[in-house]
């Protein structure tokens, strides 16, 4: 069954924010190098897009264009030349997909597809692309259609979390999965069934993040936590400071961040760290959003693209910071 979600049919076209040691950059969509001091925006704006580290390098698949289409795009940002680069186009348009990466290969995961004003359509297909790949691997699929999931990895295992049924259904199910077999194995259900949820691996834990029942009211501060080498089930633990959905997180500093999200008064600007069991807030994005990409490289925490308002809004904007 497709799923059509109410958007509002608008665009915001937003200059990229700033990281914390430069200024933002030029108007989305621009091509050349952005300013000095300026961290270079993903050269097509988009909102709803899956991200994950490969080799060193970022890289953001798929997502929401202007348009309300599925995009099948995938950029890779090198940070130590501030440049994006085209990568290997997905085989289909996917947007709210899980991607992470184990060993030298990325892998995205479930999401919809659609044309502009189709009805969302949930996959189970599982896509792998390793450094210098010129196309998407087909992988071991889901045992069922998601969208709206997060991935992670820990120990090797390739964990897809929460989501949305091809019914419409809110998911707490756990599938976990190690390159190299033929088939994804169902782990422990999490303790709060969810969707629009972030996931991050740290210390060899999966951590399931905030999410939501549907609507922006029902957003939470919901945190779990399960070791997929040997845990027998999720645990619960310290609550973030904001309530989230539709947010995106990544370890950096070795600590797990959570960034962004959406809510019934505007999007969220708050990034959140976990140390010492509790979270606190580190950052304020300049452009808060959701439906972005975080990503870490070392102590750098990356946050790009997204929807600066709730709905089809789409930006390109990138900003970092330095999580100690």
């Amino acid at each position: 069954m497709g799923l059509r979600k109410a958007f509002l049919l608008v665009v915001a076209l937003l200059p990229a924010a700033c990281s914390d040691d430069g200024p933002g950059a030029g108007p989305t969509g621009t091509t050349g190098r952005p300013p000095p001091g300026a961290l270079a925006e993903l050269p097509l704006a988009r909102t709803e897009v899956a991200s994950a580290v490969l080799s060193g390098r970022i890289v953001v698949a798929g997502g929401l264009t202007a348009d309300g289409g599925a995009s099948d795009r995938v950029d890779v940002y090198d940070a130590a030349a501030n440049r994006w680069d085209p990568g290997p186009p997905l085989p289909l348009g996917l947007h709210h997909a899980g991607m992470a990466a184990v060993a030298d290969r990325v892998y995205v995961g479930g999401g919809y597809t659609n044309r502009p004003g189709q009805d969302w359509v949930a996959q189970s297909r599982v896509l792998s692309l390793g450094a210098g790949d010129r196309s998407w691997r087909e992988e071991p699929a889901l045992a069922g259609a998601r969208g709206g999931l997060a991935m992670a990895a820990a120990g090797g295992w390739l964990v897809a979390v929460g989501g949305t049924d091809a019914q419409g259904r809110f998911l707490a199910r756990t599938e976990m999965h190690m390159p190299g077999q033929r088939s994804w194995a169902a782990g422990p259900e999490m303790i709060e069934p969810r969707d629009h949820l972030a996931a991050a691996a740290s210390g060899g834990r999966i951590y399931a993040i905030a999410g939501r029942l549907g609507s922006l009211e029902s957003n939470r501060a919901t945190v779990e936590s399960w070791d997929p080498a040997g845990g027998t089930g999720w645990r619960p633990e310290a609550l973030l400071n904001d309530t989230r959905g539709g947010t995106s997180a990544a370890e950096a500093g070795g600590r797990p961040c959570v960034a962004g999200g959406e809510e019934p008064a505007g999007t969220i600007g708050s990034v959140e760290c976990l140390s010492g069991g509790r979270w606190s807030r580190v950052a304020t994005l300049q452009t808060p959003r959701h439906g972005l990409a975080v990503a870490g490289l070392g102590d750098r925490l990356h946050v790009i693209a997204g929807g600066p308002e709730p709905g089809l809004f789409v930006s390109g904007a990138h900003e970092a910071f330095t999580v100690r």
